[in-house]
């Protein structure tokens, strides 16, 4: 018996290739490109005979800008004005903003798909005129996009010109539209009384180390979480810097992901943490995680913040860590040890020393938090001393407080 013809084939062939061709003819319609906005916003830093403003557009902001969703794939595009007043032509290093920038014409070719001919070339146009020359001519002004990787929260970058006898250096922590970060909701100047807080001397600081929470607690205020096994010295916008330079981001409040945040919630000082920075790995579950809470004093006029620092590890999803929780690494001393050594290699570090005030558990016998999660410490706690401003490396101090840690 012959079978039977499909006489459909053509039929569905051709309405296939009108569906492919109706596809791929998607006019390109951007909006004019308005920057009053980010030059109204912009933060401006002058060393002379150089000045230099940024300003960052939101998702919404970057995809009226250039016709396209650009947050969604990644990119988050950096505006600079640079102005040189000297007399030697200057050479402005795109790689100082973010070593691994994106090219215009790439943006737009990550862009194309679903646009017409036509409508591609118009892209590629509105791209390579957005971005910003690598040199700027004695007396003149240069403007345009950099195009970075995108990052949650803050942007930090810097801006690094060079002449011939000049070399500058520009850092720059721009808030970026549509972000709010977890500690902008909390009221740091009202967490405690006056009664409450204290000014210390650093010897008093010293002194008084033994009397510092040593264990995060349960919402019931049972003290069955993990170590505080960090203890940072430094103003609210020092902390910030330090951490924004050295590769930590920002927790937004209503982070859709944060599925550990929600369900192993620390307590210290009888409140959910401060602020919640990551530091990501190469996957999107393997992470470093730090828990920051205000402590009532001031050492020597400076801010005192209680940190616990873990370090999850990619044996679960996101959506497996709804179900089963996260997962971490139950060597907490490594997750401390990273945080120090990071932010000593971000030039963030004024001086650190260890504590050994804390209580060892065994790898043998390791104990294990309220949410079930096993850990082992030796039980030393980092004292570290953060910088706003960059800060060499070869002058941190180590102050010899007690005996020193394995690290």
């Amino acid at each position: 018996m012959k079978k039977a013809r499909n006489n459909s084939s053509p039929v569905i062939l051709i309405a296939l290739a009108a569906l492919l061709v109706s596809c791929s003819t998607a006019p390109y319609k951007p909006s004019p490109m308005n920057l009053e906005p980010l030059r109204q916003r912009a933060e401006v830093q002058t060393f002379e005979p150089l000045t230099v403003k940024a300003a960052v557009p939101g998702a919404g902001e970057s995809e009226s800008l250039f016709g396209v969703p650009l947050y969604d794939n990644g990119v988050q595009p950096v505006w600079l004005e640079i102005t040189n007043r000297g007399d030697e032509i200057i050479r402005f290093a795109l790689v100082s903003v973010d070593r691994d920038y994106f090219s215009p014409l790439e943006v737009s070719y990550t862009h194309k798909k679903g646009f017409s001919r036509k409508a591609r070339a118009a892209m590629d146009k509105r791209f390579h005129s957005a971005g910003i020359t690598r040199y700027v001519e004695p007396g003149e002004t240069v403007s345009g996009f950099v195009f970075t990787h995108m990052s949650p929260g803050t942007k930090s970058f810097n801006v690094d010109l060079f002449g011939a006898t000049t070399q500058q250096n520009f850092a720059f922590f721009i808030e970026v539209p549509g972000f709010k970060p977890d500690h902008a909701e909390v009221d740091f100047e009202h967490l405690y009384s006056q009664d409450e807080f204290r000014e210390l001397t650093t010897e008093e600081f010293r002194e008084t180390l033994n009397e510092l929470p040593g264990y995060t607690a349960n919402e019931h205020g049972e003290p069955s979480g993990l170590p505080v096994n960090a203890i940072i010295i430094g103003n609210g916008i020092d902390v910030l810097r330090a951490l924004l330079r050295a590769g930590w981001y920002e927790s937004i409040i209503t982070d859709a992901n944060n599925f550990d945040y929600r369900l192993a919630t620390y307590y210290l000082y009888g409140r959910k943490s401060d602020a919640v920075f990551r530091y990501q790995r190469k996957n999107s579950v393997d992470r470093n995680e730090l828990r920051l809470w205000l402590a009532p004093m001031r050492v020597d006029g400076e801010l005192v913040w209680m940190g616990q620092v873990t370090n999850f590890v990619g044996q679960r999803s996101y959506i497996e860590q709804v179900f089963l929780g996260a997962h971490l690494d139950p060597d907490v001393d490594d997750a401390r040890g990273f945080l120090l050594q990071n932010i000593w290699y971000s030039q963030g570090l004024k001086a650190f020393t260890w504590s050994s005030t804390g209580e060892p558990v065994s790898i043998d016998q390791p104990a294990s938090d309220f949410n079930g999660n096993p850990f082992f410490t030796d039980g030393s706690r980092a004292l570290m001393w953060f910088s706003g401003e960059p800060h060499s490396l070869l002058d941190t101090t180590r102050l010899n407080w007690f005996e020193a840690s394995d690290l």
